[in-house]
């Protein structure tokens, strides 16, 4: 006899609620929680994590996970949904949000104003949490906004003091004109569809006469406006580079690991699925703008000697692998790409944690004033060694894995057997295209070796003689993220099982 029916329990809300609760009693109790804000803040992002097992397990199982509830007749029905899509950056988004948080606590452990700083921090983890299961456009947008403000404070009030108040600026003017894109694209939507509900709508669209083709491919450019401003590709890419950099590294982690890669989720759900011929038909300018992202993120990070600078510009160019490998439109590149979701979020949240433990240990940015730290700090350098060859597509980690899965795909779009004809044709776009992806992974390579060397290895300056390894609340999460990358390089399938029968279903290439 079972005692609860989990199903009637909404934990993906409940979820959301413990983060918005937390942070905001965090903020009202501020003057009480100066020391204890950063347990507390642990506490409440730990409660939302375990909330999101059930809802992950019935993915992992073969299904999907919702909840619904009517807002009005005007707005319809607001919702939450977990399948193989959202899946990927869903589960990101909770894992690396909890732990950011815990890294924060040692991070800020000689900050001032600790409790607003993890109050926004909360804010800034539901915000993402929820873009990543909306089901109502309504819904997204107002999630997508509710990322921007917690992260435009956390940058303006904690960032670098010499640079923030600009920084912010900037950060704030590049997302809002992509939110500007994203609402003229919905309005028309609306009035094209008569529904905000995503479901709905990509019926509607699919009852639409060959007339309206221009106005979705309009409407489809919009929305990809919006949501690439956000993966910071090539050449709307000029906010990222400061705002990571000067950012405090938690929020580095999160900006980096997990926000930038809504707007991939994004451009899946609202493109390939909802907007799938409007996206198809301008596939080989998608991979065009990738592939000249890898190539511009990889040579600009070669460039740098700010550590986190460095990761920056490996993250433009990460956001080119996938943009190339959703331009594929085959099973195999889309799939590489959505799992790509997780091992960069893995991966880059892991090494910017190196990076911030190495700046809180030595007072330095510039890696060419730094060399030798493998000695002084063990567990950070083997953590940043794993990070690294992620990025790189070293295997057995899950960068590997993720990476082929996109080269494949553009190789699968390029070479193929034509269906009427059954015979072997060619897309020498697509093949030219995919060979340069595949040559880009040699910059990775290069400016993560660059990376490691110049800061692990070699003789460390006298002046790091001391230098320590940093506490456990910095180490701890740094290790499991770790653990992570190996798992999921080495049993691939972890994910991939519950990614490609969601990607199977859209109607792709084979």
């Amino acid at each position: 006899m079972q005692l609860f029916d989990l199903s009637n329990i909404p934990f993906a809300a409940l979820s959301l609620a413990v983060l918005f609760i937390g942070g905001l009693l965090i903020y009202v109790f501020r003057g009480k929680l100066e020391k204890s804000a950063g347990k507390v803040a642990v506490g409440f992002s730990f409660v939302a994590m375990f909330l999101m097992v059930y809802p992950f397990f019935q993915v992992f199982t073969g299904s999907s996970y919702s909840e619904y509830a009517t807002w009005s007749g005007l707005l319809e029905e607001f919702g939450l949904l977990l399948d193989g899509i959202a899946f990927p950056i869903t589960f990101a988004v909770v894992v690396l949000g909890f732990l950011a948080v815990v890294y924060a606590v040692g991070y800020t452990d000689h900050s001032e104003n600790k409790p607003t700083f993890f109050a926004n921090t909360l804010f800034f983890l539901m915000g993402m949490q929820w873009v990543t299961m909306a089901t109502n456009i309504i819904e997204f947008f107002i999630a997508w906004e509710l990322m921007l403000v917690p992260s435009y404070f956390l940058i303006l009030f904690w960032g670098l003091p010499e640079t923030r108040k600009r920084t912010a600026m900037k950060f704030w003017l590049y997302t809002q004109s992509g939110a500007v894109c994203l609402l003229v694209g919905f309005g028309i939507l609306y009035s094209l569809t008569g529904s905000f509900v995503l479901a709905n709508i990509g019926i509607g669209i699919a009852a639409l006469g060959v007339e309206f083709d221009t106005i979705l491919k309009v409407i489809f450019i919009l929305l990809a406006a919006g949501f690439l401003v956000k993966m910071a590709v090539f050449p709307i890419h000029w906010w990222l580079p400061p705002v990571h950099a000067e950012a405090p590294t938690p929020i580095s982690v999160l900006l980096s690991g997990a926000m930038i890669e809504t707007g991939a989720y994004a451009l899946v759900r609202f493109g390939t699925i909802t907007l799938s011929a409007a996206a198809d038909a301008l596939a080989l300018g998608i991979v065009a703008l990738g592939v000249v992202t890898m190539f511009y993120g990889g040579f600009m990070a070669l460039a740098q000697k700010d550590i986190k600078r460095l990761l920056a510009y490996s993250s433009v160019s990460q956001m080119g692998y996938v943009l190339f490998a959703l331009g594929t439109f085959t099973i195999t590149g889309v799939a590489g790409g959505m799992f790509h979701l997780i091992n960069h979020a893995f991966s880059k949240g892991l090494l910017f944690m190196t990076a911030g433990a190495v700046i809180h240990q030595t007072g330095l940015r510039d890696i060419t004033k730094m060399g030798g730290l493998s000695n002084k700090m063990p567990i950070t350098a083997f953590a940043a060694a794993i990070g690294m060859m992620s990025i790189a597509g070293s295997p057995p980690l899950s960068g590997f894995a993720s990476e082929w899965m996109m080269f494949l795909g553009g190789f699968e779009h390029a070479v193929f057997i034509n269906p009427v004809t059954h015979l072997l044709a060619i897309d020498f776009g697509f093949l030219l295209f995919a060979l340069f992806a595949v040559s880009s992974s040699i910059l990775s390579a290069g400016y993560m070796l660059r990376f490691f060397w110049k800061v692990f290895l070699g003789p460390h300056p006298e002046e790091l003689e001391d230098v320590k390894e940093t506490s456990r609340s910095m180490t701890i999460p740094m290790i499991i993220l770790g653990v992570l990358i190996v798992i999921f390089g080495i049993f691939p399938g972890l994910a991939l099982d519950v990614i490609i029968p969601a990607v199977n279903g859209i109607g792709l290439f084979p």
